[in-house]
Formats: C-alpha cells, sequence, structure tokens
C-alpha cells in the first residue's frame, strides 16, 4: 500500500497489484523516475533501441541512464522487459541514493552471508549497504544461522515494494 499511496507503484492492471510478478528494469527506472519527481528529459538523447517514443517506462529509462543508475547491454539496447536480480537492485537503489546526495552512516562490520560467495564483485558493496541499513534482507537463513540474501533471484515487486518502503523511510530519515 505504501508504494500504490506514494505514487511509485501502480498496479499492472486496473485491479491487480500482481506481487509476485518478476520487476524487471523498465518497472525499477520508472519507480524510481516517479519518485524523483518525473524530471523533464525532453533534451536528453535516447540510447536506446528499446525505449522507444511511445513506451509508458521511455521517458524513466533516459532519466535513469543519463543520471547513471543504470546502464544498457550496448548496441542500443537497455533490456527493459529483463528481470532484476535482488544484487543489482541494490546496486540500483545505492546509486540512486548516491544521485539524491543521500550518505548514510554504515557502522556495523562486514556481514558474512550464508551465500556471500554468490554475490556478483559489483554489487557486493551495495548488498553489504542496504542489508545494513535494512533496506535488503535476506530469504531467510541456513542451518548455522547465517542470513541467506539470495543475490541473483529475480526481485519480485512485492520485495521491490519492501525494499522500497524501507529504502525511502531510511533516507527520510537522514533529512
Amino acid at each position: 500500500m505504501y508504494v500504490l499511496e506514494k505514487g511509485l507503484m501502480n498496479g499492472t492492471a486496473e485491479d491487480e497489484f500482481n506481487p509476485d510478478m518478476t520487476l524487471t528494469r523498465a518497472m525499477i527506472v520508472m519507480i524510481l523516475y516517479n519518485h524523483s519527481g518525473k524530471p523533464d528529459v525532453s533534451g536528453v538523447n535516447n540510447p536506446f533501441n528499446d525505449a522507444a517514443d511511445g513506451r509508458w517506462y521511455r521517458d524513466a529509462v533516459i532519466w535513469a541512464a543519463d543520471n547513471d543508475i543504470v546502464q544498457g547491454y550496448g548496441d542500443g539496447i537497455f533490456g527493459v522487459e529483463d528481470p532484476v536480480t535482488r544484487q543489482d537492485l541494490a546496486v540500483i537503489l545505492l546509486r540512486y541514493m548516491k544521485l539524491l546526495g543521500v550518505s548514510l552512516p554504515v557502522t556495523q562490520q562486514y556481514v558474512m552471508f550464508a551465500d556471500d560467495a554468490d554475490i556478483a564483485g559489483y554489487a557486493s558493496a551495495a548488498v553489504q549497504t542496504l542489508n545494513i541499513l535494512g533496506v535488503i534482507r535476506g530469504t531467510g537463513t541456513d542451518e548455522s544461522g547465517r542470513i541467506i540474501i539470495n543475490p541473483a533471484g529475480e526481485a519480485t515487486r512485492a520485495e521491490a515494494a519492501a525494499m522500497l518502503h524501507r529504502f525511502i523511510e531510511a533516507i527520510s530519515a537522514a533529512g
């Protein structure tokens, strides 16, 4: 309800939120674009062939790429329908936090996750930071009680909504 009330996410149909649907790259940039107030991108070059004029996500993709929140795959491809993994969601949120100029103190030590070896090198700092800030949580624990972060798992719309709620509360508290 939080993301709906804040105008960050819409349903996938008139009467359906579809919480178990996989979050796509187009969806996450649209959410952050909505949060940022939908800045004008009329003078910004669109580097992506798959973010064509008239598509609901076009301006959000252009804005996110122009602000280094996301990157494309090369050859004019953004991958609008590609799923967002949990570790990529952490990276995107950390880049967005940087764009906002928000710096939150991280005072806890490194957390050793049960599936730590599965976290990609480019995402390790983002997963650590957002876990310590309480934004990204585990999907369970192993037999030793260590958190399973499931970094390569595809983020669902429900997981994204929960992370966004915690993320926005954390950056709002930072002032």
